[in-house]
Parts: structure tokens; sequence; C-alpha cells
């Protein structure tokens, strides 16, 4: 998100007391440096310093100077996943700066007054959730959350133009161009919304230019990459459909040699996309095997290589690649073929991370990085 400085001082520098006897003199470059360098929750503490830390640190020039750092600090890098045991949702978060990331689980408090009946977490985007929630007996209206995990700020979306019972994904992006978050929901009929947090209105738009035809429905969420969603569709045997979110033009993007999505539910075998350290990817996967291919250079077919296969004779079929650690493993998400649900394993590793017990289950989860970003502040 672009933003430009806010805070105006008649002085190049600011006094700033240290345990109220003595004082130091710093510049307010360097005062931002060292609180872009922090972790969200002691940076949120630091509000209460004065009003100009509190001016300082509502920058959004601050906060896109803390989220770039963050983006490459690996300990703010974690993994934001919805668990369900006896009927009771949760939401938890973990570290991702180990491969024993699930021995420090956070429980999160729910970003609405009360628990769910029903919940589904759509994706994650610059330290942003998006979560939709029902609840019992008006379990029929699903209300889409914007929430931010670190700071717990969330907003209410407005109700979409069609249908929220039916199937569909989602996937939110931002649009340097409009300086504007953006919200793109699409259905099993190909029923494309839109939705600019700014307007705060959403709009149908035009439909794929060759057809009408149904998304592939194993997806859990939208890849955006390059300013542009992109997801299957099974008339599309060689090409992924992308949608750039700038322009609102749609585009195709071929496949890897000898990938094609004709007959793509036969024999068990499923196919998706997501995004994998900020790169477009592709996966097919069955109960035997699993292959994921990576695109390099964006929308150049040359540039698809395959990252690893992955037998699979354990129970498990592979969903969606996570996170690669430091050494080279890769998180997974795999669906459990045993009991309802999924798990999270690594790519070299056969024992569960999470969940290990039967009587828990999570339905999905997304890598996020830690920001300071308020979704109040996005509309």
């Amino acid at each position: 998100m672009a933003g430009k400085r806010v805070v105006k001082q008649s002085k190049k520098t600011k006094r700033l007391d240290v345990d109220g006897a003595m004082g130091i003199h710093l510049q307010e470059e360097i005062i931002m440096d060292i609180l872009s360098r922090l972790p969200v929750r002691p940076v949120l503490r630091f509000k209460c310093v004065s009003k100009f830390w509190m001016t300082l640190i509502s920058d959004p020039y601050f906060t896109m100077k803390h989220l770039n750092r963050a983006n490459n600090n690996l300990n703010s890098q974690k993994i934001l996943f919805i668990s369900q045991r006896n009927g009771e949702f949760s939401l938890y978060c973990s570290s991702l700066s180990s491969v024993q990331l699930f021995e420090d689980i956070q429980k999160l408090d729910w970003p609405s007054n009360r628990k769910p009946w029903s919940c589904r977490l759509y994706c994650c985007y610059n330290g942003l959730a998006l979560i939709g929630i029902g609840n019992y007996p008006e379990y029929k209206h699903h209300i889409l959350l914007l929430w931010n995990p670190s700071t717990g700020e969330s907003i209410v979306l407005p109700d979409p133009s069609f249908s929220p019972r039916r199937l569909y994904i989602c996937g939110l992006g931002y649009d340097p161009t409009s300086d504007d978050y953006k919200i793109l929901k699409i259905d099993g009929a190909s029923r494309n919304e839109i939705i600019t947090l700014k307007s705060g209105s959403w709009r149908k738009i035009d439909k794929h230019p060759i057809g009408v035809y149904p998304v592939l429905t194993d997806m859990d969420s939208l890849a955006f990459v390059h300013g542009a969603f992109h997801w299957l569709d099974s008339s599309l045997n060689n090409s992924v459909v992308s949608f750039s979110i700038s322009n609102e033009v749609y585009g195709e993007i071929p496949l890897p040699e000898g990938m094609s999505l004709d007959g793509f539910n036969m024999d068990n075998i499923i196919y998706g996309v997501s995004v994998f350290e900020g790169m477009l990817c592709v996966y097919s996967t069955h109960i035997r095997k699993y292959t994921l291919w990576v695109m390099k250079d964006y929308g150049v077919k040359e540039s698809w290589y395959q990252l690893f296969t992955k037998q699979g004779t354990d129970g498990y079929s592979i969903k969606v690649p996570k996170y690669r650690f430091s050494d080279g493993e890769v998180l997974l998400c795999c669906r459990n073929l045993l009991r309802t649900g999924s798990v999270f394993k690594t790519s070299k590793e056969s024992s569960d991370l999470w969940p290990q017990s039967d009587l828990e289950r999570i339905q999905n989860g997304f890598v996020y990085t830690e920001s300071l970003i308020s979704p109040k502040l996005l509309t």
C-alpha cells in the first residue's frame, strides 16, 4: 500500500524521555528505522510513549516500511489456520522460523463477537486475512471479514450480489495504480464479482471471453502474483486463467509441457494453482504421486521447472505447498484420506506436524507476514 509521510515536525529532532530523568535526542529517521525492525506487538505498545510516536507508527509510510522489512525477516513469517474439534472452531497461528513450528502454537481471539457455527479461511495477503463466517440459526447469512490477525482489527465487508451460499473461491490483492485493495470472488458458474475497498461495493465483471465454464473446485483460493489473480478452468486444457486487477483484463498462461487438464478428475487426479515463494506454481496430486511446478519467469512457458515429485502411499493426498524452510524442506498441506480434514506435513518427513490428534482437524492454512496494516483505514 502506497502512502505519503504525514508526520511533520518544526525541528529535525524530538526529545524522548528514557527514564524520566535523562533524555536523548534522536532524529525521526533513526526512530523510524529502529521501530520498523521490531515485531508488531512491541510496536503497538510503543504507541503509548507519546502522541508523536503514535502518529509516526500510524503513518502509512511507516506501515509499509515495517511490512517491507518484515517480508525479509523469517521471524515475521507465520502460518494461520482454522482448526475444528467437537464442532467448535478455533483460530491458530504458528511461527515459521524452524521446522518445529507447531511446538509453539498461539490461539487467537475470534474477530467476531461470538464463535461461528461455520467458517472458512479464504486467503492471506500483506498480513490481512479474508474469512467467511456463518452463525446459527442465521447460518444462511454468510459474512466476509477482512482481519489483521497481528493487530486484531477487522471490518465486515458488504454482502456480494450473487448468492453467498454457492461454492466460491476468493482472492485478495493490492493494486498500486489505484492504491487500493481488491477482492475477487468467483463461483462454479464462472460468475465473477469484485470489490475495491475504497468504493465499498461489489460489482459484477465481464465473463471470461471464451465463454462460461466451471472453475475447478478443489482450489482453496485464487493465487495472486504479478498484479493478477490466477485459477484453473476445466475448459482450458493447457492454460491457467489470469485476471489483472489494474485493468481488469483476462489472460491465459500456458501450463508446463506435458501437463494437461484434459480429464482432470479422472483416476482421482486433481490439479491446482498457488503462489510459492512469490512465484506462480501449479501442481498435480494423486494418492500415489504429487508433482509441483514453479514458473521462474512470469508468463514464460519455458521457465516452468519441476521443483519436486513426492510419492504418497501413507493415506494422504497432498493439496498445496505452503512454505520452504532454509534447509530446503517444504511445508505441505495434505488431505487425510482416512478421516475428514487436512494435516500439515513436510516434504521429507512422513509423520504429521499438526494435528496429531484424531479428534482435531484443520481446513487449510495460509502463510502470512505480520503487518501493521489496519483494515479500517483501507475503506
